[in-house]
């Protein structure tokens, strides 16, 4: 056999074991522009000539266009380079390149123009995990993105967040030493308080929402949803309610300490692998950063990339802590609300009182009063008190619930009072001027339809702020009242 035969041979079997590696596929990802050109073809070619399928599915990503709409072109000079986001870009730099294109010098000037609008600044530095968490939001749009720099530069923000949070966070279990089975040895200790409870719960129906938007193909949902667990659940919440709770290291609070610890290693832990996807650097980098890793044995890989992704255990669903998560958000809200009505500094805590007619409701209450005192900065809550003081401000949270706080000694009635009398005075006049107009000979006559609404608009915006100043005024009298009548 001679030599080209023989090599002939070789590229024949290694041909034959590439073919067997690696087709058939199962999911083409391409654009729509292409579908025929392209897509048809590698259909008719693979039956052709294999009798089966390249590919059992075809995902059409959205085509990216510019914050107009126009399509990215270089006619146009509107191209925004990727990197050009991950790494910044001056306005200097943006403006040189329409330079040495070959456009028109009278697109150029246009291209320019836009730029200078686009980008006064330039492009701030995103990174690559910003960007592609900003183009996995554009995703719910449909067919077309059109994309604008100032949201990916929010999404850098979301880095930051997260970035901060997390080593914030990590301080917490400095201390900690995970195991093998922790979110089992959780469930199964008893040390749980409600709010731990909640965070397991929310994390497995986080999870089990994610999986299941993934496996359909929608991003941008799934995007959103992991942006609230992390912004509006694990931050803005949990990790805020368990701050007194790791900061007590007495023996009375070992187990509510370890519980918290453990649960927010959970979270953490599993939050991160469920976020690799869609930030794959800044997640590895805070996962390595993790307490206990390289302990775990079996149960962890080197890299987050080669850990499974997070399945939900529906086992770990507890409807009844999201539940009482959720009434004390609202009681926690009316209590923020309160204070910032009276303008009341965070250093000085206030005492409240909750009244509510439910019974699961009063059970839920009382069962997180210390969450309500973390979060609404109270020095005491008591639920469905005997007597509730006069000198009281209210919030109505709902037809079931009222919250009221004690405002003896934490206000200044008379300077409060002196500073609304004023705020109307500056008022009043703007009110007293649009009414002269409207009152005026030939206003109905010579005023347009659309100034005549854009008239009363201001005006209605107007009474309702004397109104409400008027209203507070009388509250703080009645008030001062009352607080020098129980002196």
């Amino acid at each position: 056999m001679c030599l080209r035969s023989v090599i002939s041979c070789f590229q024949t079997h290694y041909l034959y074991l590439y073919v067997k590696a690696f087709y058939p596929t199962s999911l083409l990802e391409t654009g729509l522009d292409i579908l025929f050109f392209w897509v048809a073809r590698m259909v008719m070619m693979g039956l052709q000539l294999t009798d089966t399928l390249p590919f059992h599915t075809v995902y059409l990503h959205a085509m990216v266009r510019d914050k107009d709409g126009r399509k990215m072109s270089k006619s146009l000079g509107n191209v925004i380079d990727p990197l050009e986001v991950i790494n910044g870009c001056t306005l200097e730099s943006l403006l040189s390149k329409l330079d040495k294109g070959n456009l028109d010098p009278k697109e150029v000037i246009k291209a320019k123009k836009d730029q200078e609008a686009d980008f006064p600044d330039g492009i701030p530095e995103c990174g690559s995990d910003a960007l592609r968490f900003g183009l996995l939001a554009y995703t719910v749009q449909g067919r077309d993105v059109n994309l604008d720099i100032k949201r990916v530069v929010g999404y850098r923000q979301f880095c930051n967040k997260l970035w901060n949070a997390t080593r914030f966070a990590l301080q917490f279990v400095s201390d900690f030493n995970p195991t093998c089975t922790l979110l089992e040895d959780i469930m199964s200790s008893g040390k749980c308080a409600v709010r731990d409870e909640y965070m397991i719960s929310r994390l497995m129906k986080t999870s089990a929402t994610v999986n299941d938007l993934l496996e359909n193909y929608k991003f941008g949902d799934a995007q959103a949803t992991m942006y609230a667990f992390w912004m509006d659940e694990l931050c803005a919440v949990y990790l805020e309610l368990i701050k007194p709770v790791v900061y007590d290291e007495s023996k009375e609070n070992e187990d509510a300490r370890w519980a918290a610890q453990a649960t927010l290693w959970v979270a953490l832990e599993t939050g991160l692998r469920m976020l690799h996807p869609m930030m794959p650097y800044v997640t590895e980098e805070l996962w390595q950063r993790l307490p206990g890793r390289g302990t775990l044995g079996d149960a962890e890989e080197k890299s987050i990339m080669l850990m499974p992704y997070p399945e939900g255990n529906c086992s770990h669903e507890n409807d009844d802590a999201e539940a009482s998560m959720e009434l004390t958000n609202k009681i926690i809200g009316a209590c923020r609300s309160l204070r910032q009505s009276y303008n009341i500094a965070n250093k000085n805590l206030t005492n409240f009182f909750v009244k509510i007619t439910s019974t699961t409701g009063k059970i839920y209450a009382k069962a997180q009063t210390s969450d309500i005192c973390t979060l609404g900065k109270g020095k005491s809550v008591s639920i469905n008190p005997d007597s509730i003081p006069q000198s009281v401000g209210i919030v109505v949270v709902d037809d079931e619930t009222s919250v009221y706080m004690d405002l003896a000694g934490m206000v200044d009635f008379d300077a409060e009072i002196a500073k609304l009398k004023k705020s109307l005075l500056k008022t009043q006049p703007a009110v007293d001027s649009i009414l002269n107009k409207m009152n005026a000979d030939g206003y109905e006559k010579n005023a347009t339809l659309e100034f005549r609404a854009q008239t009363e608009e201001k005006l209605a915006s107007l009474q309702k702020k004397v109104d409400d100043i008027q209203s507070a005024i009388e509250n703080f009298e009645k008030l001062a009242i009352i607080e020098k009548e129980q002196t």
